[in-house]
């Protein structure tokens, strides 16, 4: 895997949609995506390739076309997370990485799975 640490320096800047994060919870959400260096992002997509599969696409990931969906799918396949960090990116999907960080990946949603 690709090191992040480029992309996560301007991934605050890069949100579309600021109001997608509450502001309380940026640092802590940037914090988990730098910890965990590139496992959001493949854990992301691959629930949503498992959830499209079964005929469940999550809301975000439905509204990406074919051609976006399939270099996500390719990134994912290359083990590579800043190509989909990048994807989301450009597609104003940052804030979903945020909320699937601070869901899965916090102290507080591990002590609960």
């Amino acid at each position: 895997m690709q090191p992040l640490s480029y992309y996560y320096h301007n991934v605050l800047e890069s949100l579309e949609k600021p109001c997608d994060v509450p502001a309380v919870h940026l640092q802590e959400g940037y914090d988990l995506l730098y910890r965990y260096g590139g496992r959001v992002e493949m854990d992301l997509i691959r629930r949503a390739e498992e959830a499209s599969a079964n005929g469940e696409p999550p809301p975000w990931h439905e509204a990406l076309d074919a051609e976006q969906r399939d270099k996500l799918r390719r990134a994912l396949d290359d083990e590579n997370p800043a190509k989909i960090l990048k994807l989301m990116q450009r597609n104003g999907y940052t804030g979903v990485l945020y909320h699937h960080a601070r869901e899965v990946f916090s102290p507080d949603a591990q002590s609960v799975a």
